[in-house]
């Protein structure tokens, strides 16, 4: 009897047709990929991580830049520049790129890079700001001067101009909505609200180059730290459970019945704002981390519409590209560059590979490494509808030959607790065997393998037994 892996659904019925976890693995079109582990980077960064992200200039140069409670730096050759140092940052770090510069807001002062001179200053004239974007050709940011319910943005296809009635910067404040928690940019904007989302539209009016259209009321944001994009999409914790808004239109629910009550179960509201929002670069996911010595990342594949978590420590997470690397650095890796085996010309040294980054104790790495071990477990599964299952052994359909192990809980009610059977490892021919006789069976597989990469499902090897008598 073959049994194929469903999705994962925590807030459903433990019945068969869920898995009630998923970890350290992805959802695949018809199974779950492999998760890989942690590799650094970089150096440990000077203070504790606020924000990054990367940014290419009109050379082609990438710059990798993150903010800390007390300053701005920038990675090169593994280690950590200082651009901005002194400072007290209590909030987040967040970043938005108009021409070659970045945009640095971060709830105090607003900043600027200049990614091709990798130097940074201050915006004079600039308010503070929360949140930062670029809807066409202006700068947005949120909450500027401590103002919790305005919007203002920048001179036309100017990010240093802030006066409000010049060269058509200006401002709008929400009277209804609530805060403004965050703003997402593009050819149109999008302005999360606590109790609505609002379009920010270009109106081609020199005088007034915004309109503001409400929508998505009682689907509004409940966390800044939520907010992610992938091109015209919009990802965020609403009061309701996680959302899409995509295009612009009104949002619709992507957890509903399926995670959020997992995933509010594990945070509570006082938290929200210690999340992690990123958008996997190189995939269709978004993921949501609950920082600590051993986290959790809750991994949604908008493609599949399919979950599943990871679980390993992290103190934030953002995407970026790989840093461009200069002839100082390669000389640290090749001391005589008339020897290095690779051309100066080669592309690898220019970066700007699309990155999902993770911040462990203090260090920027990639998700590239060993195999995490894998946790599957499935719901209450009757083989045999109401007779009971005399089970001798399963056969997992997985590429992984070592370190599958499976544990069997068997049990006659649904509402008994259940008999543990002892796992066990899989034998040379793929079997494992393993007995359990029981209506209900649930399976509990464990994956502790460096290289395997897909599970689908595994076939029981049974026989149907009698009807247990009361």
């Amino acid at each position: 009897m073959k049994y194929a892996l469903p999705a994962f659904l925590p807030d459903q019925l433990p019945r068969g047709d869920v898995l009630t976890r998923a970890e350290n693995v992805y959802p695949a079109r018809n199974g779950y990929r492999a998760a890989q582990g942690f590799i650094s980077v970089s150096d440990a960064l000077p203070a504790a991580f606020k924000g990054g992200s990367s940014f290419i200039a009109s050379n082609g140069t990438a710059s990798l830049l993150v903010g800390t409670s007390n300053g701005l730096v920038k990675l090169s050759g593994g280690s950590w520049v200082d651009l901005l140092v002194a400072l007290s940052i209590g909030g987040r770090w967040r970043f938005a790129q108009f021409g070659d510069f970045a945009v640095c807001a971060n709830g105090v002062t607003t900043y600027q890079v200049d990614l091709v001179g990798s130097t940074a200053s201050q915006i004079t004239g600039a308010p503070s700001l929360v949140d930062v974007d670029v809807v066409g050709d202006h700068v947005v940011g949120t909450q500027p001067n401590g103002n919790i319910l305005r919007v203002r943005w920048s001179a036309f296809n100017d990010h240093t101009g802030w006066a409000v009635g010049t060269n058509q910067s200006g401002e709008w404040t929400g009277l209804e909505g609530g805060e403004v928690m965050g703003v997402v940019g593009g050819e149109y904007g999008v302005i999360l609200q606590r109790e609505r989302l609002v379009r920010m539209s270009r109106t081609g009016d020199a005088d007034a180059p915004f309109q503001f259209d409400p929508f998505g009321h009682n689907f509004g944001c409940a966390s800044k730290a939520s907010i992610a994009r992938a091109g015209s999409s919009v990802f965020y914790l609403s009061d309701r459970g996680f959302m899409a808004c995509e295009n612009g239109q009104a949002p619709r629910p992507i957890g509903d019945q399926k995670f959020d009550k997992s995933f509010r179960d594990s945070l509570g509201e006082d938290d929200f704002e210690r999340l992690w929002s990123v958008i996997d670069p190189k995939n269709t996911r978004v993921m949501w981390g609950i920082p600590g010595q051993i986290g959790t990342v809750w991994v949604y594949d908008w493609s599949l519409d399919q979950a599943s978590t990871l679980s390993l420590p992290f103190d934030g997470l953002f995407a970026g590209f790989e840093n461009s690397t200069d002839l100082d650095s390669l000389a640290a890796i090749y001391p005589d560059l008339d020897a290095m085996p690779i051309s100066l010309d080669d592309p690898r040294w220019s970066g700007g590979a699309p990155r999902f980054y993770v911040v462990q104790n203090g260090q920027i790495g990639v998700l590239v490494g060993a195999n995490m071990v894998a946790r599957i477990t499935t719901g209450e599964f009757p083989p045999n509808g109401v007779r009971t299952t005399r089970m001798r052994a399963v056969w997992p359909d997985t590429d992984a030959i070592t370190g599958v192990t499976c544990q069997v809980t068997q049990a006659q009610r649904r509402g008994d607790r259940g008999q543990d059977r002892a796992a066990s490892n899989m034998q040379a021919s793929g079997r494992i065997p393993i007995q359990a006789n029981g209506k209900y069976l649930t399976f509990d597989w464990t994956i502790d393998n460096p290289d395997w990469t897909y599970i689908d499902g595994f076939e029981i090897e049974q026989s149907a037994g009698g009807l247990r008598k009361q």
